[in-house]
């Protein structure tokens, strides 16, 4: 009697602490559902769309002198690491290459602006996200600070990548970025 005391109590042990370890796991994967990977490739194109221009955005919108072999280099390189992995092939090219929408808020602040996001609140609807976000764009010259909201809503596929974005307040943007609010 006394060996099988000595034998089943440590693994009546373990078996506790593996229940518990499973337990804690299963928490840690209901928080993580929560923020899903479709809203964190949002997220994260969003903020690659309302921060800068940095001094690596910046070359690429004022182009390398000239050089259009070089500029047309970093520009891909850009896109291919800041967009590519957050968005679906077909939206990719469209989006992205087509028509060269990644950067457009990004031009519209340059030379005048710097802008950030301060926030994003995101909501999960049928088949499409809806997004609301503050940025704040910082007069260069004056260190004048003003923050905008933006809004819109975007889809993604069923890898969680980017297939639409469209924002619902565009003209808005471009208003405070061209300094006419």
């Amino acid at each position: 009697m006394e060996m099988i005391k000595k034998y089943l109590k440590p693994i009546f042990l373990v078996g506790i602490l593996l229940l518990s370890v499973g337990c804690t796991n299963s928490e840690d994967a209901e928080t993580n559902a929560e923020e899903n990977g479709s809203e964190e490739n949002i997220r994260t194109v969003l903020q690659h769309k309302f921060t800068g221009p940095n001094e690596e955005q910046e070359k690429i919108i004022k182009g390398y002198d000239g050089d259009i072999e070089k500029s047309v280099k970093a520009l891909s390189d850009y896109y291919m690491e800041h967009f590519k992995p957050y968005m679906s092939e077909r939206f990719f090219e469209d989006y992205v290459v087509n028509t060269n929408q990644a950067m457009t808020f990004l031009r519209m602040a340059y030379p005048d602006y710097q802008m950030e996001v301060e926030d994003i609140d995101m909501e999960e609807k049928e088949n499409y996200y809806t997004f609301t976000m503050n940025v704040s764009y910082t007069d260069n010259s004056s260190e004048e600070s003003k923050t905008m909201n933006v809004k819109g809503h975007a889809q993604t596929n069923e890898d969680d990548q980017l297939s639409s974005i469209k924002f619902s307040n565009f003209e808005e943007i471009r208003t405070s970025l061209e300094g006419k609010e």
